[in-house]
Parts: C-alpha cells; structure tokens; sequence
C-alpha cells in the first residue's frame, strides 16, 4: 500500500489537472495559484490599458478645455484656477504613473502605480465636485455628480488590477463623497441632493457589478486555459511531464547549460521485467505501481529547476541542473533503493521478487544536442540492464 507521503504527492499531483472550483471575483486562490492569475490577468489585459490611459489622458484634457470655455464664458471666476491647479497636479502623477505602467509591463510596478493614479484621479475629481458645487450652491444654481459616477465607472475598468482593491478604493470614494457633500452643504438635504447621491450610489453599484462579472469570467477564463495547459503538458498517468513536455524542456534545459556553461544530467529509468508484471498481476495493477514510481520521482527532493517525465511505458527521465558527480550518483541510487526497498512492490516474476529499476545516467558536454545526450544516458541505461538490472550506469 502507498505510504501516506506518497497519498500526499499522488493527490497533489491530481488535484492539479482536476477542474478547480471557480473562484468567485471577491474570493482567492490559494495564494501561488492566485499569483499566477494575477499575472496572467495583468498580461491579457496591456492593451486595454493602453487605451485606457490615452481615453484618460484625453479626457483630461477635454476638462481643461470646458474650464477655459466656463472662464470665457462668465469671466473670472475664484474657482477656475483653483480647480485647474488640481487638474494639472492630478494629471502630472497620473502621466508619471502611466509612464512608469506603460514603459515597465511588469505586475509589480502596475500594482503599485495604479493605485496611485486611481486615488489621485477620485480624489482630484472630488476637490473639483465640491468646489463647484459650493459655487453653483451659492448661485442657487442646480449641480450633479456626473463627473463623480464616470469616476467610479473608471475605477472598475478592467485592466488587469485587482477587482478586490478596485472595489475597495469605489466604496472609499463614494464615501468621501457623501461625507464631504453632507459637510459643505450649507442647507438641509434637498431632493435634487439626495438625487444625485442616489444616482451615484445606483452608479457605482452598476459599476462594481460590471466589475464583479468581468473578474468572475477572467478567473474562470485562467481556469480553463490552466486546465487545457496541464493536460496538454502531462502525462495522464502519473501527472508528470510527458514526451512533448520532457522533449521542449530538455532543450532549453541543455540551452541553457550551454549558454551559462554548466552541465546538465540526465537521468533515464526502466522498470525490470515490467512486461512480465502486467502479465502477471494485470494492467489495472500495472497502473498502479507507475504512478507510485511516479510519486518516489515526484516526491524526491529536488532544485527548482530539476523535472521528472513519463517518456512511454515503464521509462521515465529525470534532468538535473548542474549537479556534480557524487549530487548525480547519490540522487540515482536514492531512487533505486527507494524503488526496490521502500516501495518494495511484489513482483514473483523479478528474482528480487520486488519490483526493482535500472537507471543509466549521462553528464552534458558543449557540443551535445539533446539526441546526443539522451543516446549516451540510453546507452548507460542498456549497460545496467544488461549488467544484472537494479543497478545505477553513470556514463
């Protein structure tokens, strides 16, 4: 029977290719599944930030153009330089922030500058509501807060920000915004106030729905492609790395080598007299002891870099970065003697009567390509077989 480390790692493995359950927009992931969807959500949506930032910047600018028309218009007035001081700050920390966004794509500096241009845009647009609005008040003229629903309508614009922070900063400015009208409102709430409040509320509330379904679908989006990845990169078996997978990462692996001018080794592994195992004991049983050698190679201590593959039947590979020659040769005797002794699976047909494995091991040079290297690794493998079986060949 699986020992209880080795339940462990088989259920890990599955849970990883079963379909996750979809996370709700106000809920997370585990925290490395939640940041692998951050940044693919951050990449997806660059574009849209793009345009988003050139919609914003323009609008801007269509501001200052009403405050000069408004100037024109009724002559000078206390409040239109004020107001255009706070546009221009406004806009200066928001250009810087798009610059740094748009110039470095990556997600630590997007999560740290959109914050900041989102906060200096409610609260700019904010200073200018109230100031206006005291001078429309005293004029006894009508006000509204349209210009504080479109800001609420940009807070939950998808472009790859947290939905969570997102919803956090449009209850923070609608807040603000009821505190502040209620305390420069010199008389007793009127209809056409509380209007406007209610038209803001319904606003951010349509708003952060939009915001919510949007999330919702981009989490279940990353689900499925997650999904189709892993299955596509897995073998179905075991849940280790398949031939394509084990094919493409062995030559970047042995690229990578090369370029950095260290070795790489490669590790191949045959399961003895396994023919004779499903003969005897049937294939269902069969299954079972490969994905259990699957566990020991999944389960075995390794760097972060180092991967497992199912490359067909009963033989598996193992690639090790730049490891030294004692690392090599006590990593493969590690897994033979857990193989043989620790599993110690029954197998009549094997004169160990355990299920044994014979494991042939090569060192990359700076002429290998990825055949050379898998030719000798194979070749030191046929030597362990034909030396006896259940036994470490180190080329």
């Amino acid at each position: 029977m699986p020992s209880q480390a080795e339940s462990a790692v088989a259920n890990h493995y599955i849970a990883a290719v079963q379909p996750l359950p979809v996370g709700f927009a106000l809920r997370r992931f585990a925290p490395e599944l939640e940041a692998e969807y951050r940044d693919f959500s951050y990449r997806s949506y660059q574009q849209t930030r793009r345009v988003a930032i050139c919609l914003l910047l323009v609008s801007f600018f269509a501001f200052f153009a009403f405050d000069l028309l408004l100037l024109y218009s009724v002559g000078a007035n206390p409040i239109t330089l004020p107001v255009m001081l706070v546009r221009l700050c406004a806009l200066l920390i928001i250009m810087f922030g798009a610059y740094r966004v748009l110039t470095q794509p990556d997600i630590a500096t997007g999560y740290r500058w959109i914050p900041i241009g989102l906060g200096c845009l409610s609260l700019g647009m904010l200073l200018v509501t109230l100031m206006y609005h005291q001078a429309l008040e005293q004029m006894q003229l009508p006000y509204g807060l349209e210009g504080m629903m479109l800001i609420q309508i940009v807070i939950f614009v998808p472009i790859g920000y947290s939905y969570r922070n997102s919803l956090c900063l449009g209850i923070a400015t609608l807040l603000c915004t009821c505190l502040a009208l209620q305390l420069t409102t010199s008389v007793e709430p009127r209809i056409q106030y509380l209007a406007s409040l209610t038209y803001l509320v319904v606003a951010t509330i349509a708003a952060a729905t939009a915001g919510y379904c949007q999330e919702h679908s981009m989490r279940v989006l990353f689900l499925t492609k997650r999904d189709l990845r892993t299955m596509a990169d897995t073998d179905g078996l075991t849940q280790l790395y398949n031939r394509r997978s084990f094919d493409l990462l062995l030559q970047r692996a042995l690229q990578e080598a090369q370029r950095e001018q260290t070795r790489i080794a490669l590790i191949m592994l045959d399961l003895d007299h396994f023919k004779a195992y499903n003969d005897c004991y049937g294939h269902p049983a069969g299954d079972l002891a490969l994905q259990r050698i699957a566990g020991v190679l999944a389960s075995h201590p390794r760097r972060d870099l180092d991967f497992a593959a199912r490359l067909g039947g009963e033989e598996f590979a193992l690639v090790l970065r730049n490891p030294d020659s004692a690392y090599l040769a006590s990593t493969c005797e590690s897994i033979r003697r857990k193989i043989c002794e620790e599993l110690a699976i029954e197998h009549l047909k094997n004169p160990a009567q355990v299920m044994t494995a014979s494991l042939g091991a090569s060192f990359s040079n700076a002429s290998d390509t990825t055949a050379s290297l898998y030719q000798r690794a194979d070749l030191a493998l046929y030597r362990a077989k034909a030396s006896g079986r259940n036994r470490v060949e180190i080329d």
